[in-house]
């Protein structure tokens, strides 16, 4: 298969609904290169992303499991920060630990609107969400 198609069979499948879409770099029997598409997905999308995988890709066969997942209680807020309003997501740690993790595509915005270093938006709504 062409790499050429690998972002939009990602794009295809995330628009779909898959949790998570993404490649990784393999060297199959025989030393062959290849790319392994993996995707995360609820049980109830499995046939339907399926779907997309056998009609987007070359391949004629796919693997399923089941994971079982954990997930740390978060919360959606806005924090203001000196160049713009930024979405962060907070998670806590059974031990008290925060997960601080800032909306990439506002920092970036914020960072091209305002003309400054994208790493400075991001530690601003870091430290702003941390107040």
């Amino acid at each position: 298969m062409s790499p050429q198609l690998y972002e939009h069979v990602l794009d295809r499948l995330l628009a779909a609904g898959a949790r998570d879409a993404f490649l990784v770099p393999v060297v199959m029997k025989k030393s062959r290169p290849a790319t392994m598409l993996r995707v995360l997905a609820a049980p109830a999308d499995r046939d339907r992303l399926a779907g997309i995988v056998f009609a987007e890709t070359s391949t004629v066969g796919l693997r399923y499991t089941t994971w079982g997942r954990l997930v740390l209680p978060r919360e959606e807020r806005t924090v203001e920060t000196p160049y713009g309003t930024v979405r962060v997501k907070i998670a806590r740690a059974p031990d008290g630990t925060v997960n601080v993790a800032p909306e990439f595509e506002d920092c970036r915005r914020l960072a091209t609107e305002r003309g400054v270093a994208l790493k400075l938006v991001h530690q601003a709504a870091m430290a702003a969400a941390l107040r």
